[in-house]
């Protein structure tokens, strides 16, 4: 973990109100791993006192150069918007676990909700490189509406199948994107989930995974104060063996859960 200035070399508008921050920090971009995450803050200064976490959609470690998405809703995402190129901002990472690809599938299946895509682009990004043949990669990419679809360029551009659903019909499937899940898990292949948007659509594909015998990796939605474990405000309930409850920091111990540790109710 790495606390430093790191210099905007590129911003890029993905959407309307939606940016690709790409930033030069070559501690970073070389120890990065799909699912880890980096606090941000846009001013030297404390204002704002707390950092934000952004998860690492790209990192090209021969480059010295990793990226976060975001969309601005408000006055910290506006300060970033406003970061020109050679600018610098503050921050802190890598942090948390990662992914771990699952031995002995045949079929990838990344279940995307929204902006919960960048983490499972660098997932499948290294996935690719190792893949052994006749596996294959599934994305599967939900959103409100189409306009708030992220990165499918840079999934098909790695090979995968990509499936989409939207809620209002605007594009593909007009739906949920855990219909599509059940719909992709009634093929008899052997599989494993990978999964990252809402806590509420986590929730949906944790259910469905359990039921069906998949194995599945979730990465949380939990606020994190400080990103580091020492507020305790982003503590996770944890499934016992014995049917009690611990709680776990989803910035140390997650952001990414198996899906049976996660106690929902």
């Amino acid at each position: 973990m790495w606390e430093l200035a790191a210099t905007v070399v590129e911003h890029r508008v993905r959407a309307p109100n939606q940016y690709e921050l790409i930033l030069h920090a070559p501690p970073i971009a070389e120890t990065a791993k799909p699912g880890q995450f980096v606090m941000v803050r846009p001013m030297a200064l404390y204002a704002p006192l707390w950092r934000r976490p952004y998860s690492i959609w790209r990192a090209n470690p021969d480059k010295g150069v990793f990226s976060i998405f975001y969309a601005v809703q408000g006055p910290f995402t506006e300060l970033l918007s406003l970061k020109p190129v050679g600018a610098t901002l503050s921050v802190l990472g890598p942090l948390g676990n990662h992914f771990q690809p699952v031995e002995g599938v045949v079929r990838h299946i990344l279940v995307a909700g929204g902006v919960g895509a960048p983490p499972l682009s660098f997932l499948a990004t290294r996935l690719v490189s190792v893949l052994p043949k006749g596996q294959r990669l599934v994305m599967l990419a939900g959103a409100r509406r189409r306009d708030l679809l992220v990165g499918l360029d840079e999934f098909r551009a790695l090979g995968a199948e990509v499936q989409i659903a939207t809620e209002d019909g605007s594009q593909g499937y007009a739906g949920l994107v855990t219909d599509l899940l059940e719909g992709a898990l009634t093929e008899p292949v052997p599989s494993a989930v990978y999964a990252c948007g809402p806590n509420a659509m986590l929730q949906v594909v944790s259910r469905i995974c359990l039921a069906r015998g998949v194995p599945c990796q979730i990465s949380l939605d939990a606020p994190m104060p400080c990103g580091v474990g020492a507020c305790g405000g982003c503590a996770v309930p944890i499934a016992l063996p014995d049917g009690g409850v611990w709680y776990r920091r989803a910035c140390v111990e997650g952001p990414v859960f198996r899906a049976e540790e996660v106690r929902w109710e």
